[in-house]
């Protein structure tokens, strides 16, 4: 099974304060990187909820949740790569969060999250980027394509720039679509997502994808207005924990908005 958590990442400073405490000390090194305000608490709300919805989907508790590192970056949690596959993406106030109980022939599982941006730069960039038949089209367009190239190449760990120069697909509906591009074969779904948004997930291999969009934690659905997207009644993911403390969750740039 495949689910993915949509998750509100704007927290309080006394929410972020407690949720630092699940992570671990590389985590809190590169959170305190990060300038203090609303970009760190959104750093310790994204990998806090990939700890804690990691340990639910494994069964163990949070702080045993170990990460490793592929040559791009992408993350996979020690002992647990025959189990789980993983990924995380986030956009400003939201997050999306990936969980992959393996079976036999699944594949690594990516995701991506990002927001429509303005008509000229999205011209400007697919023009840079995409092949020359994918050049046309709107923003929303141009996102649902980047959304899949992304997924798709963090599916595999691979560099963004091979991503980018592979077909993404149609763009009449959410899929699922093959994409067979320089990394390997691969298979791509549209999800809901918020609004100005739009939001992929890639699997490896030819298996089809069959996606559950979940809201996480439960009890800031409504808060934030997530339970309904796109006339989507979303599902509401039980409370890992009881403790306050684990209530919240997610960040990274988004990647049309500029990269680090």
């Amino acid at each position: 099974m495949t689910g993915i958590w949509l998750i509100a990442t704007d927290i309080t400073h006394e929410q972020a304060a407690a949720l630092g405490e699940l992570l671990d000390p590389d985590e809190r090194a590169r959170s305190a990187r990060t300038p203090d305000g609303p970009g760190r608490r959104r750093f310790l709300a994204a990998h806090a909820a990939a700890r804690l919805l990691t340990a639910a989907a494994a069964g163990i508790p949070p702080e045993l949740v170990r990460w490793r590192h592929g040559p791009q970056g992408r993350p996979e949690p020690v002992g647990l790569e025959g189990e789980l596959s993983v990924n995380l993406s986030t956009a400003g106030r939201w997050a999306l969060f990936a969980v992959q109980q393996r079976a036999d022939g699944d594949g690594e599982i990516g995701v991506d999250l990002e927001p429509v941006p303005a008509g000229q730069a999205a011209a400007r960039l697919a023009r840079r980027y995409y092949p020359s038949s994918e050049t046309g089209g709107g923003a929303t367009e141009f996102t649902r394509r980047w959304t899949r190239k992304e997924a798709y190449t963090k599916a595999y760990g691979g560099r963004l720039a091979d991503g980018l120069r592979t077909h993404a697909g149609p763009v009449g509906g959410s899929g699922p679509y093959r994409i067979d591009g320089p990394l390997g074969p691969c298979t791509v779904h549209d999800l809901l997502a918020p609004p100005g948004h739009r939001a992929a997930v890639a699997r490896t291999g030819s298996r089809l994808i069959r996606p559950r969009l979940l809201s996480y934690p439960a009890d800031l659905a409504e808060e934030f207005g997530v339970h309904r997207i796109d006339g989507l009644d979303l599902p509401h993911l039980p409370r890992v924990d009881g403790s306050d403390a684990h209530r919240t969750p997610a960040t990274r740039r988004p990647d049309l908005e500029g990269r680090p």
